[in-house]
């Protein structure tokens, strides 16, 4: 019997040794404590993730609501499920969509020079948070329609509700503090805006001004969003960034291949996200009872997906473990799969395009300092916190 955890100390400290037990051993692997099934194959989580018949989202997707249960789901997007979810979805995907992206793009592009000129200026910096997190702050609140203003407060919101203590399983303190200020503020800026939906943008704009069934959105639903956004897209995305720029500077010769062409950017910064996935898991919770490999599934149980096991699963992947920027995969589920897929995963994309054109052409052989990187230690997200580094023009 493998023996795994979510919270023991070496998957906090590395987890795929044992994710790579889990798919050759328990792959379907059940912790009574939590009434949760963990998947960590790649085409099991991918068949389930697609399935709305037996799995639903209404308890929560992430460990602090269907492991701890100490976090109350909220009426965010992803807690519906089809069809609501479809229409609830529909509304603001052409925000998130290649087209819908040009003037986000323009601002980012500014911002990432601006972030450059500062980072060549002082001659170090951290890729993570210097680079990384404020392109990714950014991008969430012009997204959401939320000012600027807040981005020093919306980032240390997003790093507080990722906050963990050593030994303890789920939230904390700080954790529960910061979500209580994040959702209240975006309640207040959502109440305000109601008096003007016309001066809004983005997707506050959107909630603001269309309705569900004839109806308004109700004033805490459109919160609820606006943080999942704020969440979703200043979290993970600094990580996978600094993930990329980490395994092209481990690689010298995919970074030269990088920077003599430019149009590789999409590939590496997939491939790091293949690699070093930093969503440890999100879950469902089954509502219909259905087998998983020979494993029944009662309705009320959780079943959570191990994404970073599943992208490095052999039976997907050749050489799973080797990074790769020509790897080309035909599926990947870095940015999950079916109706719940990531959103904002095209935003994601052009984000990291344009931070790693604009980096590796003004600074193309910057230098990690890997002694002084610092990586957090949760069971939900793992990734690079700090990644110090010292340029050159």
């Amino acid at each position: 019997m493998v023996d795994y955890d979510p919270y023991m100390e070496e998957i906090m400290e590395n987890p795929y040794p044992i994710y790579r037990q889990l798919r050759d051993e328990s792959p379907v692997h059940f912790i009574e404590e939590y009434n949760c099934w963990f998947l960590s194959r790649f085409e099991t989580i991918w068949d389930a993730a697609c399935d709305s018949t037996h799995f639903h989202t209404m308890k929560g997707t992430t460990p602090g609501h269907l492991l701890t249960r100490d976090t109350p789901a909220t009426m965010s997007l992803n807690a519906y499920d089809p069809p609501e979810h479809t229409q609830r979805r529909a509304q603001v995907k052409a925000l998130f969509q290649p087209a819908g992206l040009k003037d986000l793009r323009v601002q980012i592009q500014q911002l990432a020079t601006q972030l450059v000129d500062e980072l060549l200026e002082r001659g170090e910096g951290d890729l993570v948070e210097d680079f990384g997190a404020k392109i990714a702050v950014t991008g969430a609140l012009l997204a959401g329609g939320m000012p600027l203003e807040i981005r020093d407060q919306a980032i240390e919101w997003v790093n507080g509700i990722m906050h963990r203590t050593p030994g303890h399983k789920g939230a904390t303190d700080v954790v529960n503090k910061a979500g209580r200020e994040m959702f209240f503020w975006c309640l207040e800026l959502t109440q305000e805006m109601r008096k003007h939906p016309e001066k809004a943008t983005g997707v506050l704009h959107t909630l603001l001004t269309q309705k569900i069934d004839g109806e308004p959105i109700d004033d805490a639903a459109v919160a609820s969003t606006l943080s999942l956004v704020m969440i979703g897209g200043s979290d993970t995305f600094p990580k996978a960034l600094g993930a990329t720029l980490h395994r092209l500077w481990q690689h010298p010769d995919q970074r030269a291949a990088v920077i003599a062409d430019p149009k590789l950017t999409r590939g590496a910064f997939l491939e790091a996200l293949r690699l070093d996935t930093p969503t440890q898991m999100l879950g469902r919770t089954c509502v219909e009872a259905t087998e998983i490999e020979g494993h029944r599934i009662e309705p009320g149980q959780g079943v959570m997906f191990l994404w970073p096991s599943a992208n490095r699963d052999e039976r997907e992947f050749g050489e799973p473990d080797r990074y790769d920027l020509n790897r080309k995969p035909l599926r990947m589920l870095a940015f999950g799969q079916g109706a719940h897929m990531c959103i904002g995963h095209h935003v994601a994309k052009m984000e990291a395009d344009v931070a790693m054109r604009e980096l590796l052409s003004r600074a193309p052989n910057y230098e990690i300092r890997e002694a002084d990187a610092q990586r957090n230690r949760t069971e939900f997200v793992q990734g690079w916190m700090e990644l110090p580094a010292s340029f050159q023009s």
